[in-house]
């Protein structure tokens, strides 16, 4: 049984993290799968005539935003609901314009790529992304790409997105790109499937073969020879057969468990089934040469089994040729952080122009966890603190970049005692949605020991009108955190009262009926399903939330569900009245605001100053759960002060 590929998503991953290491890692873990592979197999899937079948694809929102890509240029995709398997309905005759700008997300790859695609379609497209590829140049696909007759226009010199393409009728060329790339390379093969004449690509320094090798298992006229280091690529126009095939692991995203076992003492990691071809295994024998104790087991179908233990490392010297896309720098850099000696990674500048600018944020990171980088020049040049040293906990913050969110963890696992914060750690969803739930499993292992991560928890409280609602909205955008209004569910039990016609002040028939109530809060209120979301702010519910809040056994169920609602999320911004006193007493921040009585009746609209002033005193009187002000919180009034201050005063603190 299929159905239809919704539009581009992927699993919502926190943006802040807390990382403690809690000893040796342990068991097997298979990553999601490889990336370049998937972006390539949904794109030639498209070209070719008739039905592909993939199993196994990459479930970040990278290939979810090519995946969507595609079906709005007239693929039909389908998921099997039964298996991991996608089927698309491709071919050339039903592709045509999209009704909207296609949308990349973050991915270089799916802009790059597709882009050489459109160069040959007779329409115009606009591909656009998130404000990290929006800055990321395109010259280098846009050179070719336009030698070949396209017409593509993007933002300055360096023509960076969003890129206007216009397709149409292209030639072949002969090209050698100045910076070894296998997303140029592709982008020019990719146009040149239907361009009149021979394609030429020469790399002097051999990159990812995906797209050559793919290319000839869809039937493709090319052929691939050694040209001195690197090679030649010719390319003949073709026609694509559809492709039948399963995506193996990311050798990418297994280069961070491999490090990790390494480098946490007393670690035993097996990941399975990692993509073995060509340029994509360079990092292991990196890590060999440094000391760490890597088995390879090469399966039936190509794959390999990577087993690694920890070991003491031994500074080396890397070249960039040895790990071609560089993507596994940051966390090879992290073992050369933990490493005893120098680390030289030689010629490594582009770097530089990645999702982020991961020369700087690699050096930024390294010392963050107590050791020394510097570049010099287009090196990256690290001093490890072994031997007989550890790294000690850090703070990095990734920018969104997952591959720098995730190395900060690998560090962070190694860092002993304490514990580390990772920021931007959302963009880690891009390309390894599950990478916390497989790090859960890895330390498991030792009994009943507490999670290797979690999130902070910050308690918000404040009387009404004080600006909890607005400001731990902000806080969570902020951080990437989810939030509760705790207010909110004891204004839908107000509201059920109320609609149900049970006296507010009943507390025995309140009690009763919340113990009924299914309340979700979140977006969107709902009491049993029903949205309430605008209906509990009425002023009726207003002035009967006091007297149902204060009732003892509404409270209880409230704020078990609450705990509850903090262990699922394992932390988040919460926000109440008796947040940091009674229902998170060991929160990592509590944040008391207030205003002048004044101000707070001005913001509520719905209440003059005597009104708030009464409330004020119900909630702080209550013999459950009074309103007061917890003895280890910071106090903030918010008066005549914008939301941004308060904002950034919060996060200095956090």
């Amino acid at each position: 049984m299929t159905a239809p590929v919704a539009t581009a998503g992927a699993a919502r991953l926190p943006g802040t993290l807390i990382v403690t290491a809690r000893g040796p890692l342990t068991g097997t873990v298979r990553t999601p799968g490889d990336k370049s592979v998937s972006h390539r197999a949904v794109l030639l899937s498209a070209l070719a005539e008739g039905t592909s079948s993939i199993t196994g694809l990459s479930d970040g929102a990278d290939v979810h935003h090519t995946l969507a890509a595609v079906a709005a240029l007239g693929v039909a995709v389908r998921r099997d609901v039964s298996s991991d398997r996608v089927e698309l309905d491709g071919g050339r005759s039903r592709l045509g314009p999209a009704p909207d700008d296609l949308d990349c997300g973050n991915s270089g790859t799916g802009m790059r790529l597709l882009a050489g695609i459109l160069a040959g379609l007779p329409f115009t497209s606009r591909l656009v992304g998130d404000q990290s590829l929006s800055s990321r140049p395109m010259d280098r696909i846009a050179g070719p790409l336009a030698a070949m007759g396209a017409r593509i226009e993007g933002d300055g010199p360096r023509c960076r997105p969003p890129l206007t393409i216009a397709g149409g009728p292209l030639r072949g060329i002969e090209w050698e790109p100045p910076v070894a790339s296998a997303q140029v390379k592709s982008a020019i093969l990719l146009a040149g499937l239907d361009a009149e004449g021979e394609t030429v690509v020469r790399e002097r320094v051999a990159t990812r073969a995906h797209t050559e090798e793919m290319l000839a298992a869809a039937g493709a006229d090319i052929t691939v020879t050694p040209w001195g280091e690197g090679t030649e690529v010719r390319l003949r126009r073709s026609s694509l057969r559809p492709l039948h095939l399963t995506v193996p692991g990311d050798p990418s995203q297994a280069a961070f468990w491999v490090v990790a076992g390494a480098v946490v003492p007393g670690s035993r990691i097996e990941v399975v089934s990692v993509y073995a071809g060509p340029a994509r295994l360079g990092f292991v024998e990196v890590l060999r040469r440094m000391g760490a104790h890597i088995d390879v087991t090469r399966r039936s179908d190509g794959s390999a089994d990577l087993t690694v233990t920890a070991a003491a490392l031994q500074g080396t010297v890397v070249d960039a040729a040895e790990i071609p896309s560089l993507d596994e720098v940051p966390v090879l850099a992290v073992a050369a952080a933990a490493a005893a000696g120098t680390t030289v990674f030689r010629a490594v500048g582009e770097l530089r122009v990645k999702e982020s600018d991961r020369l700087a944020g690699t050096v930024a990171l390294v010392r963050a966890f107590g050791a020394a980088a510097e570049t010099r020049g287009d090196d990256l040049v690290v001093h490890g603190v072994g031997p007989g040293g550890r790294l000690v906990p850090g703070r990095v913050d990734a920018v969104g970049d997952h591959r720098m969110a995730m190395a900060a963890t690998v560090a962070a696992l190694a860092a002993a005692p304490g514990s580390s914060t990772v920021s931007g750690f959302e963009g880690v969803a891009t390309s390894y949605p599950g990478f916390l739930d497989d790090l859960s499993r890895l330390t498991a292992g030792a009994g009943d020991r507490p999670e290797a991560w979690r999130v902070p928890l910050i308690a918000i409280d404040g009387p009404a009108g004080a600006g909890k609602s607005t400001v731990s909205a902000a806080v969570a955008r902020r951080l990437g955190l989810e939030r509760l209004d705790t207010g909110a569910m004891y204004r839908a039990v107000a509201w059920a009262a109320l609609a149900r016609g049970t006296d507010p002040t009943d507390a025995p028939a309140v009690v009763a009926l919340a113990g009924t109530l299914d309340i979700a809060v979140g977006d969107r209120v709902t009491v049993d399903g029903t949205d309430v979301t605008e209906a509990i702010r009425s002023p009726e519910v207003s002035r009967a939330v006091s007297a149902v809040a204060a009732t003892p056994g509404v409270r209880r169920q409230m704020v078990e569900q609450q705990r509850r609602w903090a262990r699922r999320h394992r932390g988040g911004v919460v926000e109440g009245r008796d947040i940091g006193t009674v229902v998170f007493p060991d929160a990592d921040l509590k944040v008391f605001l207030t205003a002048s009585p004044e101000e707070r009746a001005r913001r509520r609209h719905d209440e003059a100053p005597e009104g708030v002033a009464r409330r004020d005193r119900l909630d702080s009187s209550r013999a459950t759960s009074p309103l007061v002000q917890a003895a280890d919180a910071r106090l903030l009034d918010t008066t005549d002060r914008a939301v941004e201050d308060v904002v950034e005063e919060v996060l200095a603190w956090l």
